[in-house]
């Protein structure tokens, strides 16, 4: 088994592959890495966050307001660190939902 990877299987016989630690695809590519997974109720929540976070860019620049413009970019940057260091718990967590179970 792959180093700082947890192997999760289902009652099936399924298996799944989860890295611990940050998620540096959950960080760069946010909703696309949620499509890839397959995590549809976490492609939702990302998209609303996503857009709110683009119309609020879009005001701030529009409106040239220094303050503003750095507040979006650093409730930008908390979104991505958020993704990055969540992303694989959301992922493990989701597959226990789904009734995957840690492999000793």
């Amino acid at each position: 088994m792959k180093r700082n990877t947890a192997l999760l299987m289902d009652s099936a016989g399924h298996y799944a592959y989860v890295h611990e630690g940050f998620s540096w695809p959950a960080f760069f590519l946010g909703p696309l890495w949620a499509v890839a997974k397959r995590r549809w109720w976490f492609l939702l929540p990302m998209l609303g966050v996503e857009a709110c976070l683009w119309f609020g860019s879009q005001l701030a620049v529009n409106l040239r307001i220094f303050p503003l413009m750095l507040l979006v970019l650093v409730a930008e940057l908390g979104y991505f660190l958020a993704r990055g260091w969540y992303g694989n718990r959301w992922l493990a967590a989701s597959l226990r939902r789904r009734g995957y179970a840690r492999v000793a």
